[in-house]
């Protein structure tokens, strides 16, 4: 495989004094209790001086909450764009990791915040339908107002090193029992819709192994106490260098640019099979629109930097940007789609 640097990101994640969170772990649940939840406050970067000095934002402290722990897909997408928004804006931005309850307790911070534009979240395909879901969530999906959409990222399946599984035939092989352990980075997230979309196109079964984060599943992985798992290329991609990790496919429609390499499950028979994961930013309900469509053309301005999109794919994240108008209705059609699905597989 060609090796893809991603160094001097985590380097600068390691500057700023990142930590990661523990995992936890629980097989075939349908609903996941909320815990305690873990914070971390970070910057994200340097705004630029005097970048945008009239706009609502200059000069301001702006405060991003990352509902999943340091080192991880989510963490690794939103610490890479922030940086760059925050030069637009000529503000700072702080990265706040609240971990837990499969991200409901950092989202659940963010529908209580002050609806004044100085508070963002991290936010993906499966967490406007966070209350029919887990237990104990306080939210709803009018909880939010949807912002823009900046990527849109495949997972690499992966299999341990100790399962003997080295191709597309050895997993499926693995699935007819119900026996092997498939982890999953967070209870009702997009990895357990992968996880059953792949079920149903390959007639398999797997038990699922359920962690709070990517990374967790990830090191599990690479130590042989779980057999597969479906990280984001941003997680995997050092470990399958290494070779402590096997790469069986990329679930995206055509290969990656940041792991040519790895064929995709479309190519290896499975034809039409793709999966992403998109990524986005919500506001509390209420906030300001002019304060919202101001930060999601920032968003728009740097996803279409050439640097900026060098440096995503560098990092294994793939922009896909979808503007506040667009999302809108993107938003509330997500939640219809995923809230379907959900009460068609609950009782998995």
């Amino acid at each position: 495989m060609k090796r893809r640097n991603i160094a001097l990101l985590m380097a600068a994640m390691m500057t700023m004094g990142v930590v990661g969170c523990g995992s936890t772990q629980k097989a075939e649940q349908t609903k996941t209790e909320v815990p305690a939840a873990e914070t971390k406050t970070e910057t994200a970067g340097t705004p630029a001086a005097n970048a945008n000095a009239d706009g609502f934002y200059a000069g301001k402290t702006v405060e991003m909450i990352v509902p999943w722990g340091a080192g991880g897909g989510a963490d690794v997408a939103c610490r890479l764009i922030c940086a760059e928004i925050e030069k637009e804006l000529g503000c700072t931005i702080v990265i706040n990791n609240i971990t837990g309850g499969g991200g409901s307790i950092g989202l659940a911070q963010l529908a209580d915040a002050n609806a004044d534009g100085m508070t963002y979240a991290y936010f993906a395909n499966t967490d406007s339908n966070g209350d029919i879901m887990l237990e104990g969530v306080p939210y709803t999906a009018e909880s939010f107002a949807p912002v823009c959409k900046f990527a849109a990222d495949p997972h690499i399946i992966l299999a341990s090193n100790a399962s003997g599984i080295t191709d597309l035939d050895g997993l499926i092989a693995a699935g007819q029992d119900g026996k092997t352990l498939w982890g999953i980075g967070g209870a009702w997230t997009h990895w357990d819709f992968l996880k059953l979309e792949f079920q149903d196109a390959t007639k398999t079964s797997y038990k699922r192994l359920t962690y709070d984060g990517g990374a967790t599943v990830l090191t599990d992985i690479m130590n042989g106490d779980c057999t597969v798992g479906t990280p984001f290329v941003s997680e995997a991609i050092t470990a399958i260098d290494a070779g402590e990790a096997v790469a069986i496919a990329i679930t995206s429609a055509e290969r990656n640019a940041a792991c040519p390499d790895i064929p995709t499950v479309a190519e290896l028979g499975y034809d039409g099979f793709e999966s992403t994961m998109w990524r986005g930013f919500v506001a509390p309900a209420g906030t300001p629109e002019d304060a919202m469509k101001e930060f999601a053309e920032a968003v728009g301005t740097v996803c279409e930097n050439t640097e900026f999109v060098a440096s995503a794919v560098e990092a294994g994240v793939t922009v896909d940007y979808t503007g506040y108008d667009e999302f809108q209705d993107f938003y509330w059609e997500n939640h219809e789609s995923v809230k379907s699905y959900y009460e068609a597989n609950a009782n998995m």
